[in-house]
């Protein structure tokens, strides 16, 4: 059955991005999708509604959400990772992995905020396991991830009388060559970094998305090795360390 309404998707020229996009419009709603990359947006197609924008722009972000009106839906995609250890990572592209994974999300949520809690809309934020646990050599994605927990868990709070709800979505590893777009690369690496876990598909994901958003879920953990990281990860620290370092590394 064909639903409605509004549903707005940053980062939409991305792998998974795109995959949102094009779920919900498969579904009949209208949608939009935000992101940089003119080029990426065009492969949408005409079904969705295509805005060039740089989300880490503050004044021009705000603008061009708040001009969409009032939003069913706003599904964060937006985000790049660094790779390497923290002694390599230059200054730069922390601060680049922070304002496109954190601060662009912040932004379009304050944007979106009005028209979402006029319509007792959904927010979705794709996160990932590094939002809630440990991951090596990728200490700025790490941050800008568990940032994003700590932001959108409690403004979660704050509108559960608004009837607007927050869903965290936490992947382990999926298959969209974001290493291949990291802000930045350490010495010595030429190809992707180990992954640990099945590695799913974006289409996959944004089908996990679309209907755990209907329900309004709360948490998602896609995989397996999603759910494994987030039981070890709190029950035991200490082997969830040990056990991440043996299996993820360089390779090139």
């Amino acid at each position: 059955m064909a639903e409605s309404g509004v549903v707005v998707v940053t980062g939409a020229a991305g792998g998974i991005g795109q995959a949102v996009c094009r779920r919900y419009v498969g579904s009949g709603y209208r949608v939009v999708g935000l992101d940089i990359d003119e080029a990426g947006l065009a492969a949408l197609g005409d079904a969705v509604e295509q805005v060039a924008v740089d989300l880490t722009d503050v004044e021009t972000a705000t603008r061009v959400v708040s001009e969409l009106g009032d939003i069913d839906v706003l599904i964060h995609c937006a985000g790049i990772t660094s790779l390497g250890p923290f002694t390599e990572t230059p200054p730069a592209a922390f601060d680049r992995v922070l304002a496109v994974n954190l601060r662009s999300a912040v932004t379009a949520t304050r944007a979106a905020l009005p028209g979402l809690i006029a319509v007792g809309g959904r927010i979705g934020v794709l996160s990932s396991v590094s939002g809630f646990s440990p991951l090596l050599y990728r200490t700025a994605y790490a941050a800008s991830k568990y940032a994003l927990h700590g932001f959108f868990e409690s403004l979660r709070a704050e509108l559960v009388d608004d009837g607007v709800t927050v869903t965290m979505i936490c992947p382990s590893f999926v298959e969209t060559g974001i290493e291949e777009r990291a802000a930045h690369r350490g010495s010595g690496i030429s190809g992707t970094w180990t992954t640990t876990g099945k590695v799913i598909s974006p289409d996959h994901l944004a089908d996990l998305i679309y209907r755990s958003m209907d329900r309004r879920a709360r948490l998602v953990l896609p995989s397996s090795t999603a759910r494994l990281a987030f039981v070890l990860s709190r029950l035991s620290p200490a082997l969830y360390e040990r056990m991440m370092r043996r299996r993820i590394g360089r390779s090139g």
